[in-house]
């Protein structure tokens, strides 16, 4: 798929994913084998939020600095851990609700557990946004200093 179908994709699926959580959707809590309906969407908005940064940026690959390079490789990781999302909240709660508990026994299903689940949720969201910014940034100086 080209950038110009992925973006309009990835768009739509995030739009859909925030107004399914943002108005507290029914559907979020469908039963699909098993597994909450509401962590499979959320699946889907983080790995869309990602290809939507990436494709915008026509895949980060207009600037040959070491920095551009290091964005790339840094979107190209968030994109993988996206991916992986869903089986990293499993094996850090140790069930397909993602739920944790003071009463937990161990690492698996613990607040600390609970605590690394949720930074990775920032970063997943956080991250991509401060990617872009600053590679929108790196462009805009490396095109003033070409014009020179």
């Amino acid at each position: 798929m080209t950038n110009k179908k992925i973006f309009p994709i990835s768009l739509a699926v995030i739009g859909i994913v925030v107004i399914l959580f943002s108005t507290g959707s029914s559907i979020l809590t469908y039963d699909l084998f098993g597994i909450p309906a509401g962590n499979l969407i959320i699946w889907f908005g983080f790995i869309s939020l990602q290809l939507a940064v990436y494709s915008f940026q026509k895949g980060f690959k207009a600037s040959n600095s070491i920095l551009g390079k290091l964005i790339r490789n840094l979107m190209r990781l968030l994109i993988g851990i996206s991916i992986l999302w869903f089986g990293i909240a499993y094996l850090l709660s140790g069930n397909l609700n993602f739920d944790f508990s003071s009463s937990a026994t161990g690492y698996l299903g613990s607040p600390e557990a609970s605590i690394l689940y949720w930074n990775i949720i920032y970063a997943l969201i956080v991250a991509p946004i401060v990617l872009m910014i600053a590679y929108s940034l790196l462009r805009y100086f490396e095109r003033l200093k070409e014009t020179k």
